[in-house]
């Protein structure tokens, strides 16, 4: 058996954080694994200039010289294949496994490696970053798909304007696109512009009446206008024809959480037959405005089981936080801030467990890093402040 010695001898205590996927690493050779195992999501930062200076940081720098001048290479698939054989840690017949993955993928479209990056941000959650890479992609080529995916994650960030106006360009590409029409006449609701709205409804209802996402679009409509009597028959016709869909039963819990009905809230959320993490998170939501946390917490816990994400350890956190237990708090929110420590609600929750241990210095700190990330997006253009 042959030892293959570490580049770096002596102990490190600064990570390198990959932010596409949030995994830390202390050694070279773990960036190695990383880019490895997760190419596409390393391809902006393994020769970045922070990764440069962390390596440097390392005493490697030769290996950062060599990082350097792999930044001039044309050819996507060299560039990789080069940075991976800058230790001994994969050996020749490992990097050229990968040979045809990459060269398939450099082949494609540009628009089409950026959607594809976008796409991996938007099922991770992380809609900033999915949008910044979406407006990348249109740049090269004016895409249906792709206007459609940032009209979606627009609206997630609540940029209802900017959502509605990606959408109307999207269906003027692909006006036969039923799910674009879908996507369109929501943000049309959530712009106020309800004109725009109904008319998307009449064609929507000349295709398919009896879909349930255009049932619950009527309902929906009726609901921001504060119809809640025509918006609550609406969203129960839309729960009764797709029960495993659990948006529609938290519309209609949601309704009832306005008017303080919470055994009805619960009645109508327990009727669905999907158990998900949204499930047991939305549960927890009902509980804790009831007033039973303890009972939340439950619910909770179940939902972190289900999909131990941030979000979920980080609402657990201040859950624990509400029921005075802040020893629980602390290790929910440390898991939260282990899987993704640059989310701006998990910060906020853990500065707020940090006040609530007595550390106002951390606390005041955390406060600090929100706001100071919170000017960057500002500055960068990422978030729309009204």
């Amino acid at each position: 058996m042959q030892i293959q010695l570490c580049l770096s001898q002596t102990p490190n205590t600064q990570p390198f954080l990959f932010q596409t996927t949030g995994i830390r690493v202390y050694t070279f050779e773990e960036v190695l694994y990383h880019v490895f195992h997760h190419w596409q999501e390393s391809v902006d930062e393994f020769l970045c200039d922070k990764m440069l200076a962390w390596v440097t940081g390392l005493g490697h720098s030769y290996v950062a010289t060599r990082m350097r001048e792999l930044r001039g290479t044309a050819q996507f698939t060299d560039k990789i294949m080069g940075f991976l054989r800058l230790a001994d840690y994969f050996n020749a017949e490992e990097i050229e496994s990968l040979r045809p993955a990459l060269e398939k993928w450099e082949q494609r479209f540009e628009w089409e490696q950026l959607k594809e990056r976008a796409d991996f941000f938007a099922q991770k959650n992380e809609p900033e970053k999915a949008v910044e890479l979406y407006r990348r992609a249109l740049e090269y080529e004016e895409n249906a798909a792709v206007l459609n995916n940032l009209g979606v994650q627009l609206m997630m960030l609540h940029d209802t304007r900017e959502a509605l106006n990606a959408l109307t360009r999207a269906l003027s590409i692909a006006p036969h696109n039923f799910d674009i029409l879908l996507h369109y006449i929501e943000a049309a609701i959530l712009n106020a512009s309800f004109d725009r709205a109904s008319r998307a409804i009449e064609k929507a209802q000349q295709i398919n009446p009896s879909h349930a996402d255009v049932v619950f679009l009527i309902g929906f409509m009726a609901f921001k206008q504060k119809d809640y009597a025509t918006a609550l028959m609406y969203f129960e016709k839309a729960s009764e024809a797709d029960r495993s869909v659990t948006f529609y039963a938290f519309k209609i819990a949601d309704i009832y959480l306005n008017t303080r009905r919470f055994e009805k809230a619960l009645e109508a959320l327990q009727k669905t037959t999907t158990r998900d993490a949204a499930y047991y998170a939305k549960e927890a939501e009902i509980y804790t405005a009831w007033g039973d946390v303890p009972q939340a917490i439950k619910s909770m816990t179940l939902a972190c089981a289900k999909e131990p994400n941030a979000i979920n350890y980080a609402r657990q956190a201040a859950l624990y936080r509400k029921d005075y237990d802040i020893a629980r708090a602390e290790i929910a929110i440390s898991r939260a801030m282990k899987l993704s420590p640059e989310n701006n609600i998990v910060q906020l929750e853990n500065a707020r467990i940090k006040k609530g241990l007595g550390k106002t210095k951390e606390y005041q700190e955390g406060l600090n890093t929100i706001l100071a990330d919170f000017r960057e997006k500002y500055r960068d253009g990422c978030i729309n402040v009204r």
